[in-house]
């Protein structure tokens, strides 16, 4: 069997308990994210400095090697035209296997651009496989004192939250360079990244004809979430620790149904789904609180940019989600 595209798997109803996913009716604690009853992020929440014209854009690749380097120049020429500066990481041109160079080179470079008082932001090129690999050579204290924008998906996942939970940092799930930044992602760029509107994210035309309610029902609470290979490969540990009363967005591409399968029930024996009010994306049917598929996240061409430790009410009934608060200062 070749493999199928999230949307299509999700929509073939094995998520119902039709096919593949069952979740088991036993309770298995296969990981305890109860940290003594507390939330993990006891930092305070840190929003970075919207995004403006003339700002300087730091463009790294923390995780897989570009192979490309057409796709660097049209990026940098795309945020120029965009009215920001723009800083090539070295890590752009490095190869280190199907890295973009060493781990230590890409954390060094990483810690370096939070660190450069002149860089505003950093944006990620792509995704890749990489990022979990870092998790233990960053200093989240100096992240903490330099709080800017960081923006990426797929495995940067796991530096999204890592960022969130040990620095308090609010950081963006949305474009890389080597996406195609068309109409639909780039406005919903500039109204949560450079505007900082309190804005209800849209699901329009072709993208409302995937959409289906799973649970009915209305959520609030902190968003969190990502790449599901990512956040199955990081539950359990330091850097993935979910805070209580959640909303969890979860997205995935080209993997078969078993694996689909694999890494849902791993969230589920993880305990995962008992911390969180709402999910968007998955097929949960089991779930006793509001969830949805179908909203533009991740692996498409149109996307949302999500600030991922800011309050945020989920509409299963009809997608909507609203940024409850500005993401950035």
């Amino acid at each position: 069997m070749g493999f199928f595209s999230r949307r299509s798997f999700l929509k073939s109803g094995a998520l119902f308990g039709t096919g593949a996913l069952i979740f088991p009716e036993t309770s298995i604690r296969g990981f305890n994210l109860d940290v003594e009853n507390k939330d993990p992020s006891n930092h305070k929440t840190l929003k970075p400095k919207k995004l403006e014209r003339g700002n300087k854009i730091a463009v790294t690749a923390p995780g897989g090697a570009i192979w490309d380097p057409k796709e660097v120049v049209r990026f940098e020429t795309l945020l120029k035209n965009m009215g920001f500066r723009v800083v090539l990481g070295e890590t752009l041109t490095k190869k280190y296997g199907y890295l973009a160079g060493t781990d230590e080179e890409r954390a060094k470079e990483l810690m370096n651009f939070f660190s450069d008082p002149s860089v505003d932001g950093i944006i990620t090129m792509r995704g890749g496989w990489g990022c979990a690999r870092l998790l233990d050579k960053l200093d989240y204290d100096v992240i903490r004192e330099n709080p800017k924008f960081f923006m990426g998906f797929s495995d940067i996942t796991s530096l999204l939250n890592a960022f969130y939970i040990k620095s308090g940092l609010v950081t963006f799930h949305g474009l890389v360079g080597v996406n195609t930044w068309n109409e639909f992602s780039t406005d919903i760029f500039n109204r949560v990244a450079c505007v900082g509107e309190n804005c209800t994210l849209p699901i329009e035309g072709d993208l409302s004809k995937s959409f289906m309610q799973i649970n009915e029902g209305v959520a609030t609470g902190k968003l969190i979430g990502g790449n599901l290979s990512v956040i199955s490969g990081v539950v359990g540990s330091p850097y993935f620790e979910l805070p209580h009363d959640s909303i969890l967005f979860l997205e995935e591409t080209n993997e078969e149904p078993y694996v689909v399968d694999r890494l849902l029930t791993h969230l589920k024996v993880a305990n995962v789904y008992d911390r969180v009010k709402g999910v968007i994306f998955g097929h949960f049917s089991t779930l006793k609180i509001p969830v949805s598929y179908g909203s533009p996240i991740g692996h498409i061409a149109s996307k949302w940019t999500l600030p991922v430790g800011i309050e945020v009410e989920m509409n299963a009934s009809n997608g909507e989600l609203k940024l409850l608060e500005s993401a950035v200062g």
